[in-house]
């Protein structure tokens, strides 16, 4: 008995490790790319929707309205979108220059859940990542507002707990902090007890195999 249960225990370290590499064979996100790719999105819609209000594809300069953390990530967010679309983006703004002036309504990233994927496998969060913007384009020669709206994005995934610490930055931004959720009694009791059953399993099955 004592070589069945040496092998039990060998086979569920062997599937514990198997699951362990699948997980890290794709690097998921950091937080902050996370984040980054939900403005980057929202940016892009409301250059989508800036470009027909724009036909000249003239250069624009931001301005950012508010003093939110993000500024800076959305402000970078907004320039990649619009370099990309083909509009180039000037530091300062020129007399004739029109001006995108955008704001910060809700930027961040919060973990909604975590659960086990399997009975042996490790507890698995996921994250989502928000972005809403409010943008308008003002054209000072007219003084007159020619363009406004807001565009808001989502990016979700999820990925084990044990990664959190390599994903999450060393000193967050407000909006960047994220807290895992509670976890009920029974949810930390569970693992053990449906490995202590998996294994009886396994060596029951061994048994089983001896016998006949």
């Amino acid at each position: 008995m004592k070589w069945m249960g040496a092998r039990a225990v060998a086979l569920v370290a062997i599937m514990v490790t198997v699951g362990a590499r699948v997980a890290l064979a794709q690097a998921p996100p950091t937080n902050y790319e996370l984040v980054r790719a939900a403005a980057h999105s929202a940016c892009v819609e409301l250059v989508t929707a800036i470009k027909p209000m724009h036909p000249d594809g003239a250069p624009l300069a931001l301005r950012a309205v508010g003093t939110h953390a993000g500024n800076f990530l959305v402000e970078n967010a907004l320039s990649s979108a619009l370099t990309e679309a083909g509009i180039a983006v000037r530091t300062e703004a020129g007399a004739e220059d029109r001006l995108l002036e955008f704001n910060v309504v809700d930027l961040g990233l919060v973990y909604p859940r975590s659960r086990r994927r399997a009975w042996l496998g490790e507890r698995r969060v996921e994250r989502e990542a928000r972005a809403r913007l409010f943008a308008r384009l003002v054209d000072p020669a007219a003084a007159s507002v020619v363009w406004a709206q807001a565009a808001e994005a989502k990016e979700r995934d999820e990925v084990p707990v044990s990664q959190l610490a390599d994903l999450e930055e060393k000193s967050p931004a407000d909006y960047m902090k994220a807290t895992l959720p509670a976890r009920r009694w029974n949810r930390v009791v569970e693992p053990a007890v449906v490995t202590g059953i998996v294994v009886g399993l396994i060596v029951l099955f061994f048994s089983n195999q001896e016998t006949n």
